[in-house]
């Protein structure tokens, strides 16, 4: 029987929750889903919540409620998921792509200094693997500017940064609940933020920007978390930190075992990582790698195949037929741009099986035969 890379964790309360909902027969946006704002909001240490459909939903709004637009810049990692970058591109501002560090996968703050210019609007360090990007570092380079930090946390709920969770520590943060992450809803969202503005016009832009029944003040979008996404995610929550303390143990046990044959996860002396995903880089043999452990059954992958800015849709940015915003990207063209420690992830990264509800076996299984593996590359 193969081992997966990663899986839902779901029982009979979240059922039980959902079952509720739907008896009910209220399942739209309603209490349950101010409820789960309000209680995630509580855990992560931010004064507000907005809940939505979808992680790329969350830096959708939560960049247009920075006021980002045309003629903007955004910088975001060259070493990341697409969601990220097309973000930025939905909101009609261009993407600057910053190359990460090469330990830690997270954005490198002395090649985001080279990229910053007049435009620069905000910053989306993404907290990768689980891992927190250096947020004071970056901080640093922005200096007084007026620029935003938007935090994605997509892959990091709960994940510490000098003792403070992210997704608290910029003008906002955007979480993914798709059902691989340390905690899901089925799929959704959710913007924090400490900004009553923010707040205010997330709120109106995920619901076709009505401030009230058909008032509305903005362009904006159905984005809306459903009743019975929120039931699953009030439950979830309350498992989080177990949840997190048991992929902190794998990857310990990882650590500890595969130390010596490939290069484990660096781990910064500012984070406390919560491992969404466990990297080893194993070289230019890493397909290789990956083919080996998925025969013996493990479904280990590779990491992300590119940088960003090699994407085939960004060379077509300014074709209609790829791009409804073209008309913004006229002459843009991102096929020049090096990030040599993004490429050097993208070869070598493979990331083994991790989640909450695996068992022992499971990991002694993986452990065992990614051992037989890596001893023969």
């Amino acid at each position: 029987m193969m081992i997966p890379i990663a899986r839902p964790c779901l029982g009979e309360e979240e059922i039980r929750e959902v079952k509720k909902v739907i008896e009910s027969g209220m399942i739209a946006q309603g209490k349950l889903v101010k409820e789960f704002e309000e209680a995630f909001a509580s855990y992560i240490g931010s004064k507000y919540a907005v809940a939505v459909s979808n992680g790329t939903a969350a830096l959708h709004v939560a960049l247009i409620s920075l006021d980002v637009g045309p003629g903007d810049e955004v910088a975001v990692p060259s070493y990341t998921f697409y969601s990220t970058a097309s973000s930025v591109i939905l909101s009609g501002a261009r993407p600057v792509f910053i190359d990460v560090d090469v330990r830690t996968g997270t954005m490198d703050p002395n090649n985001l200094a080279s990229k910053i210019t007049s435009k620069t609007k905000v910053i989306i360090p993404v907290h990768i693997h689980g891992h927190p990007a250096d947020l004071d570092s970056i901080r640093e380079v922005l200096g007084g500017r007026e620029i935003c930090i938007l935090e994605d946390s997509a892959q990091a709920h709960g994940a510490l940064y000098k003792g403070s969770k992210v997704g608290s520590l910029g003008e906002a943060g955007a979480f993914s609940f798709y059902p691989t992450k340390n905690m899901t809803t089925g799929e959704g969202g959710i913007i924090t933020t400490d900004d009553e503005y923010v707040y205010e016009k997330a709120r109106a832009i995920r619901d076709q920007g009505q401030v009230s029944k058909y008032e509305h003040h903005y362009v904006g979008f159905n984005y809306r978390m459903t009743e019975i996404n929120a039931a699953i995610g009030i439950v979830q929550l309350k498992k989080l930190d177990e949840f997190n303390a048991r992929r902190r143990e794998i990857a310990s046990i990882y650590t500890q075992e595969l130390s010596g044959l490939v290069d484990t996860p660096f781990v910064a002396e500012w984070a406390d990582p919560v491992w969404h995903l466990y990297p080893v880089r194993v070289g230019r043999r890493r397909d290789e790698a990956v083919k080996r452990l998925r025969y013996l059954g493990i479904l280990a992958r590779p990491a992300y195949p590119m940088p960003l800015q090699k994407q085939p849709v960004m060379s077509r940015l300014a074709d209609r037929k790829y791009n409804f915003l073209h008309v913004l990207f006229k002459g843009v063209s991102y096929s020049d741009i090096e990030t040599p420690n993004a490429e050097k992830l993208a070869r070598e990264l493979l990331y083994l099986p991790i989640y909450s509800c695996m068992k022992d076996e499971e990991v002694k299984e993986v452990v065992e035969k990614a051992r037989r593996v890596f001893k023969s590359l």
